[in-house]
C-alpha cells in the first residue's frame, strides 16, 4: 500500500474547487472518484441532520452527508436534480458528500497552503486555505474528514475557540 499523500508532502496538489453554502473549499483531487447527479436517497429515520440518507452506487449502499451541514455551516438547503454528489474514497471507505456547487480542477503548489499550523492545533475539518482562481478557499482534511462515522448524532465539526481565535490574530 503507497503511503497517503498529504499536500506537505508534494510539490503541487490538484485540488476540485467546490461552493458549500456559500463557503469556498477545495478537495484534493486523490480522494474524488467521481462526481455524480443527485440520486434517489434512502432517508434513516432518527438520523443526524446531516445524515441525508444511503445511495445504491453499483450494489453498494453508500452514506450520503451534507457537507455543508456537517461543517456547521449555516443555512437550509434545498436539494435539486442538479446538485452533485462527490463520491469519495480512502481506498477503505466510500462516502458521497453532497456540495452545492463544483467549480473547477486546480493545481497548486503545496507551498501556497497557508494556516497549516492554526488548524493542525484543533480538531478542524480544514488543513489550511489556498488562493485560488476564485480567491480564497479551506482545503479541506479529507484524510481526517473520511474517518469520521457520519452516522453518529453527536458527532459533527464545528470550529472551536482555539482555532477561531488563532485566525483572528493571522
Amino acid at each position: 500500500m503507497t503511503p497517503e499523500r498529504t499536500p506537505e508532502t508534494q510539490p503541487s496538489v490538484q485540488v476540485l474547487r467546490v461552493l458549500l453554502r456559500g463557503v469556498q473549499c477545495a478537495i484534493d483531487l486523490d480522494y474524488i472518484e467521481r462526481v455524480l447527479p443527485l440520486v434517489a436517497l434512502q432517508p434513516i429515520p432518527g438520523g443526524p441532520h446531516h445524515l441525508v440518507g444511503i445511495m445504491n452506487y453499483r450494489g453498494l449502499s453508500l452514506p450520503v452527508v451534507d457537507l455543508g451541514a456537517w461543517l456547521g455551516i449555516k443555512g437550509a438547503e434545498s436539494y435539486h436534480i442538479d446538485t452533485p454528489i462527490l463520491l469519495c474514497s480512502n481506498r477503505q471507505t466510500r462516502i458521497g458528500f453532497v456540495v452545492n456547487e463544483v467549480a473547477q480542477i486546480e493545481t497548486t503548489e503545496a507551498s501556497a497552503l497557508q494556516l497549516q499550523a492554526a488548524f493542525s492545533n484543533s480538531r478542524s475539518a480544514f488543513a489550511g486555505s489556498l488562493n485560488t482562481a476564485a480567491g480564497l478557499a479551506l482545503l479541506l482534511d479529507m484524510g481526517q474528514i473520511m474517518a469520521f462515522n457520519f452516522a453518529d448524532a453527536d458527532i459533527s465539526c464545528r470550529m472551536d475557540a482555539h482555532l477561531l481565535s488563532t485566525l483572528s490574530t493571522a
